[in-house]
């Protein structure tokens, strides 16, 4: 018998790598920037020019789409895509038992 793929549990990388295709989906359509110019390294106002406003609505799809509450300290204490994921791994994580 042929194991059926969809019942492969999901690893920390498929996981992590799932959670930066959404995020760098997010940023691209709300900032303008290109998904190729998006990596976690980049900084999101410097080097993304990502505006202030675009930060909040990119914020609000955050939070729809990964079902975590985002508070305006955290997001203060974003400066790059990889700080984000850091932040959503580990409150994604507490709200699931």
């Amino acid at each position: 018998m042929i194991p059926n793929s969809t019942n492969t549990p999901e690893t920390p990388d498929d996981a992590r790598s799932d959670m930066l295709t959404t995020l760098v989906g997010i940023l691209s359509d709300v900032g303008g920037v290109s998904a190729d110019d998006i990596t976690t390294t980049a900084r999101l106002r410097e080097d993304l020019a990502i505006s202030s406003l675009n930060l909040i609505e990119a914020v609000v799809r955050v939070e729809d789409a990964f079902g975590v509450r985002i508070e305006d300290a955290d997001v203060q204490g974003f400066t790059t895509l990889g700080d984000i994921i850091d932040f959503l791994e580990t409150n994604r994580s507490e709200t699931v038992s």
